[in-house]
């Protein structure tokens, strides 16, 4: 974003920067719903990095479901270098437009299957993108330089390799969404033979888009990590660890930069930071290999400790300010709002765990149910409402201790 010499656009970027996060999805929900968003989208750019930890449903638009399955890769053009493995922001609208054109009807059934939809619709994201993704791929290799392209700042020499790059990661997008979808959200081992399947296309298609695709599946689905070298043979099989290691260097620069732990744990509900936390856990473990070398191993520790203070930090502040300073309000909420901040907490300490010391949280639990267990409580709580949320807490036993 170009940042202005005017003092109210600079006060105004600065208040919208630092704004509560209820208030930012209230902003970008007015930006989206803007027909023409002209200069109301540059006031969104500075909220990129707190949007990809809030993510808020956003309307599912053409570019938006075109570019989905290579979000991870998407960074400011500021940030974008030909050999950083990503792709600037200002490429989306030309390339997207350039393939609107190249689909004809096709483009405007799939404006049809999309209006007034969200991206929370992951399953109409899967269908209309296995039609899309193949599509956008053919016309993006096919075509020429967009009309357009002069308006995202890049030279015209830099459109091949990048287009070739994105033609290969889209034309395989639906098999990464399909394997994703075959773990249930990391319940489930992912497919060795699929993950060799997917590399083995990309680097037939496009041998310097492995990297990329080895980051999409490492961030979706960090277990395949492990199976990466495994799933191919010959000369792929050093390509795809070396394609790793660039793609594992990048994912750790973006923990150790604006993408950090504690800001992405710092933001959204309790239960949001603990899927959070139990990602960038599950990934840090994946990528802490045997074959790790030394300077890798450090920075996987000195995230891993970043990763534990966060934890700490958003436990102890969403016991204070949603559990305990709501209970002891004049007029406390709902208990199902309640029981919301309890299940929270133990989505966050139970992910929080696998990084750190578990007596922290023992502790603070423990204090937590003595104050909601107490008489202090008896005019503010029914007595169901305390076994309750104590239940939630710490467990069964505790809940009969107080029944009994």
């Amino acid at each position: 974003m170009t940042r202005s010499n005017d003092p109210a656009t600079r006060a105004l970027n600065q208040e919208i920067a630092t704004a509560p996060d209820p208030h930012i999805v209230r902003i970008v929900a007015a930006v989206d719903a803007m027909t023409a968003r002209g200069p109301a989208d540059a006031l969104i750019a500075p909220l990129r990095s707190r949007l990809a930890t809030l993510r808020p449903p956003r309307p599912l638009r053409f570019c938006r479901l075109l570019f989905h399955p290579l979000d991870r890769l998407i960074v400011p053009p500021s940030h974008w270098r030909p050999d950083r493995d990503s792709i600037p922001r200002t490429a989306l609208a030309p390339i997207a437009d350039h393939v609107r054109l190249a689909m004809g009807p096709d483009a405007a059934a799939i404006d049809v299957r999309i209006a007034n939809r969200t991206t929370a619709d992951t399953d109409l994201i899967a269908r209309c993108g296995a039609v899309l993704w193949p599509a956008a791929a053919r016309a993006v290799l096919a075509g020429s330089v967009p009309k357009n392209w002069e308006a995202t700042g890049l030279s015209r020499a830099t459109y091949a390799p990048l287009a070739a790059s994105i033609a290969a990661l889209l034309a395989r997008g639906d098999a990464v969404e399909a394997l994703a979808g075959a773990t249930a959200n990391g319940l489930l081992p992912p497919d060795g033979q699929r993950i060799g399947t997917i590399l083995a296309a990309v680097a037939a298609a496009h041998l310097p888009a492995l990297p990329m695709m080895i980051t999409i599946l490492l961030a979706r689905i960090p277990e395949s990590a492990a199976l990466l070298p495994a799933a191919s043979s010959g000369a792929t099989g050093i390509a795809v660890q070396a394609a790793l290691d660039r793609a594992a260097d990048r994912l750790l620069a973006d923990l150790e930069g604006q993408d950090s732990p504690q800001a992405n744990i710092a933001a959204g509900s309790l239960g949001d930071a603990g899927t959070t936390a139990g990602r960038i856990a599950k990934l840090l473990r994946h990528l802490d290999t045997d074959t790790a070398n030394p300077q890798r191993q450090v920075r996987l520790r000195a995230i891993r400790k970043t990763l534990d203070a966060g934890c700490k930090a958003r436990f102890t502040a969403g016991l204070e300010q949603e559990l305990l300073l709501p209970l002891n309000s004049s007029s406390p909420p709902a208990i199902s709002v309640l029981e919301a901040a309890a299940r929270g907490l133990r989505v966050l300490e139970t992910e929080a765990r696998a990084v750190g010391s578990g007596a922290i949280y023992d502790m603070l639990l423990k204090k937590a149910a003595e104050a909601i267990g107490s008489s202090a409580m008896l005019g503010r709580l029914a007595k169901v409402d305390q076994v309750r949320l104590i239940e939630i807490l710490t467990g069964p036993e505790a809940a009969m201790a107080l029944l009994a």
